[in-house]
């Protein structure tokens, strides 16, 4: 079969199409025959390398996995990551803080592919009419977010929630996760066109990035949001401080432009703000939020669709920001 796969860290043009002995089940696996991946910024960094950090070389990219099971005949997702399923965090379902945590197309090969092998306890049946592109949008994304908000956070009915990049693939997903569990939101986006995307997706407000802090005094009457939802980073950090009231919960689940931030300990103790860290969530808390999604309650927010030929040009587009929600590549390699 053919993929895509990195055999080293750099620009796009590292992204290399080869061929691969095609996968066979073997006990509790079916196979998947790939027709669309969602791209995450993950895949950028996976790409790119990160200082520090070792990316198991040579490695097919991709996260999020959509295609027919040949074995039950049916369209399928992929859950994006799987601890070893034996750890006392697996078995109390809190598979992301297992130490074989594996996110697909980061520690382990990815969907970038045409076909994949996979155990049946991953898969996730596509909701009635979902088009399978749309699908591709969602796992990682969706799963990010419903362990910030839902499960970190444990944002409640009627608090105020401020989604940094609401534009964002997770950011999108946030906006949804905030409204479902009956919180307002304010979102930050830096352009027009991302504002207005953020209110049609249900916030109550959007801004600039630079406004942030100051729309969310005047929002709440100068009290400050409960919930900060940021996975900025050093650009954004400062500004979400400032924007929540005593008391109130940041939560982050990466740094798109930074990791290292100042952090003044005076104002964290003395308005008692938690600060929370978040990395992906639970197999059984992504089926839960798929749920919501076959229920209309949460909807994709997919950019384009370009073919996994072209996977190079998806990376740009996602480098320069020119997304909205998710971009995502159809599975073209077997044209």
């Amino acid at each position: 079969m053919r993929a895509i796969r990195l055999h080293r860290h750099g620009g796009p043009e590292v992204l290399e199409t080869v061929e691969l002995p095609t996968p066979v089940a073997g006990p509790d696996q079916v196979t998947v025959r790939v027709s669309h991946v969602g791209l995450n910024h993950l895949d950028l960094w996976v790409r790119r390398g990160v200082p520090g950090h070792r990316f198991p070389l040579p490695l097919v990219p991709g996260s999020d996995v959509v295609g027919h099971c040949v074995e039950l005949d049916a369209p399928v997702a992929l859950q994006p990551g799987f601890g070893c399923g034996h750890c006392d965090a697996c078995l109390s379902g809190d598979h992301a803080l297992c130490r074989d945590y594996v996110i697909r197309g980061e520690r382990g090969d990815g969907g970038m592919a045409e076909v994949v092998v996979v155990p049946r306890a991953h898969l996730l049946p596509l909701p009635r009419g979902l088009d399978p592109a749309a699908a591709a949008s969602l796992p990682l994304s969706l799963l990010t977010a419903w362990h910030m908000v839902h499960t970190r956070a444990r944002v409640r009915p009627g608090q105020r929630v401020l989604v940094q990049a609401g534009a964002s693939g997770t950011g999108a997903m946030a906006i949804q996760v905030a409204r479902l569990l009956g919180a307002r939101v304010l979102a930050t986006a830096g352009s027009p066109q991302k504002r207005e995307a953020c209110l049609a997706l249900g916030a109550d407000l959007a801004v600039p990035y630079e406004e942030a802090a100051q729309a969310a005094r005047d929002w709440t009457g100068k009290q400050g949001v409960d919930v900060v939802v940021d996975h900025v980073g050093a650009e954004t950090f400062q500004a979400s401080q400032r924007s929540l009231r005593w008391g109130g919960t940041y939560v982050t689940c990466g740094a798109t432009t930074g990791n290292l931030v100042s952090l003044d300990l005076r104002a964290l103790f003395f308005k008692q703000v938690a600060i929370l860290g978040s990395t992906m969530g639970g197999m059984a808390e992504l089926r839960t939020a798929w749920r919501a999604v076959a229920d209309g309650a949460i909807r994709p927010v997919l950019d384009r669709v370009l073919p996994m030929t072209r996977l190079a040009q998806a990376h740009a587009l996602l480098e320069e920001r020119q997304v909205i929600g998710k971009i995502v590549v159809a599975q073209d390699l077997s044209a």
